[in-house]
């Protein structure tokens, strides 16, 4: 529910706590607005008032809690809405007028029409889009803001396992999102390095068998300390490295 709430906060701000969970359970959704009365002198303060939305459909899954959302807020979106009004979100999901300048417009609201058995492609398609594209969008662009997020808090780059490859020296990440250079641990060791087929570092002063910069063998061992050339089947053939020169 949570990760609901979440997806849509930028839609729902705080009242998406209370919306989702009044979907999910088919309850009643109290929402309160304030608004000052114009041209009053003195001013007049401002006036609360409490929209009251009573979902037709009952108790939903979260499936279908985030779907009806989702189609909500892409056909207010359609009305240049992006953050309702608990009048107009109220309109969006049971029906309702919006009025955006000087043309109003009357929804039938996405709950009301799911109450009368329609599906969710339907339901879109009455509201003039696809679903199928909406809800892609969605979750595309909730996943770039997490991944956005854990970058700036790592400070460093988010790999596609959500992971950050950023320690405090710049390193090589695998394909399993392990990082294998800088003092993050690992077989990276201090410095840069790199990363052979069976994710060992092949430098820096980690699990190697030296500091400096080496050229790995197939079974995926660093050859020396110095620069050597590795023959097939031996570790290393020249510098510190045991091995055979030839």
């Amino acid at each position: 529910m949570n990760k609901i709430s979440s997806d849509f906060n930028s839609f729902l701000g705080s009242d998406a706590d209370a919306v989702v969970s009044g979907l999910r359970n088919g309850t009643a959704i109290n929402l309160t607005s304030s608004a000052t009365i114009p041209n009053t002198t003195p001013a007049s303060p401002p006036v609360t008032t409490t929209t009251t939305i009573v979902p037709p459909t009952g108790k939903m899954g979260f499936g279908n809690v985030y779907t009806s959302l989702a189609v909500a807020k892409e056909q207010l979106a359609q009305l240049g809405i992006n953050q309702p009004t608990p009048q107009e979100l109220q309109a969006a999901l049971t029906g309702g007028t919006v009025t955006t300048g000087t043309e109003t417009t009357t929804l039938q609201g996405v709950l009301t029409m799911r109450s009368q058995n329609m599906g969710w492609g339907q339901i879109a398609q009455k509201s003039g889009f696809k679903l199928g594209p909406v809800i892609s969008s969605m979750k595309s662009a909730n996943k770039n803001i997490t991944n956005a997020t854990a970058a700036t808090s790592k400070g460093g780059v988010v790999n596609a396992g959500g992971q950050s490859s950023r320690s405090s020296h710049s390193g090589i990440v695998n394909g399993s999102g392990k990082i294998h250079g800088g003092n993050a641990k690992g077989n990276g060791g201090s410095g840069s390095g790199i990363v052979t087929g069976a994710g060992k570092s092949a430098s820096g002063s980690g699990h190697g068998y030296g500091q400096s910069r080496g050229i790995v063998t197939g079974a995926g061992q660093p050859h020396s300390a110095g620069a050597g050339i590795v023959s097939a089947g031996r570790r290393g053939n020249s510098g510190n490295s045991k091995g055979h020169n030839k």
